[in-house]
């Protein structure tokens, strides 16, 4: 993760453009607007109805973290692999004694720690600016619920990993899809709005209960189920996606190793 880091520091613009600007202009402030847009007499009437309370500046900022931090794994990661192929370090690195898997966790402590470390400066110009209010209990209670996160997002980094190792390019694919797990965990809309079987799909994503969880803890919304089943859907879903992912990263990386194409871009 040391590595990682050093290396995001020597591109100062490429590191702002992914941890402050990009949650900005691709889902802070359209979703903001938006909701703003449609206020009756400056409260957000629907979103107090469907989820429990009009501060939509807090709610919304709690989905840019989230979606912020699956962003930072996911590119982080990519963009790893993808640099150490085109300079030639990748084989280098594979060749040597470290672990793999270290590599691909590295990469997602250090996007996550940048992503957290902007998104907590959105969230402070929330509150500053725009008048959010947090619980501070709500919030000390939901670092164990970003914990689990987290390791959902461990996941994700091995798929990420995989997708790069095979594809190359990966670029197409994970962009796109990484903007539709954010979206579809509740980042910018209820969930509540979906039909119910696209809902459904919905639940199998870490994302989804824990954005929930430090929704209701901090904001004291209601929460999808109950809060028993949330919690337990979010420990199987972080430690489903966390083995899932690992398991395709190793055959990935198998494969590349076998065929000879783990340098080739």
């Amino acid at each position: 993760m040391l590595r990682e880091l050093r290396v995001q520091w020597r591109y100062p613009l490429s590191m702002i453009n992914l941890v402050l600007l990009t949650p900005l202009y691709e889902m802070a402030i359209p979703t903001l607007l938006l909701g703003t847009a449609f206020m009756v007499d400056s409260s957000a009437v629907g979103l107090t109805r469907m989820v429990g309370t009009e501060d939509l500046a807090a709610w919304v900022g709690l989905g840019v973290l989230v979606a912020s931090v699956l962003t930072g794994a996911v590119r982080g990661v990519s963009g790893m692999l993808q640099s150490d192929r085109q300079t030639g370090a990748l084989e280098h690195s594979w060749a040597s004694p470290a672990s793999r898997e270290a590599f691909v966790l590295g990469a997602v402590g250090a996007g996550t720690i940048f992503t957290a470390a902007a998104s907590a400066l959105l969230l402070a110009f929330a509150i500053g600016v725009l008048g959010a209010d947090y619980d501070p209990t709500g919030v000390l209670l939901s670092v164990p619920v970003a914990g689990a996160l987290l390791v959902g997002n461990c996941g994700f980094g091995y798929l990420a990993a995989a997708a790069a190792l095979v594809l190359r390019r990966p670029g197409p694919l994970l962009d796109p899809l990484t903007g539709l797990v954010a979206a579809f965990s509740g980042v910018a809309f209820p969930l509540t709005v979906l039909p119910e079987p696209v809902r459904w799909l919905t639940y199998v994503l870490p994302s989804t209960w824990s954005l929930d969880l430090m929704r209701c803890l901090t904001l004291d919304t209601r929460t999808l189920v109950p809060m028993p089943y949330e919690v337990t859907a979010l420990v199987v879903t972080s430690l489903g996606f966390l083995l899932f992912g690992r398991r395709v990263f190793r055959r990935a990386e198998r494969k590349v190793q076998t065929t000879g194409a783990l340098t080739q871009f």
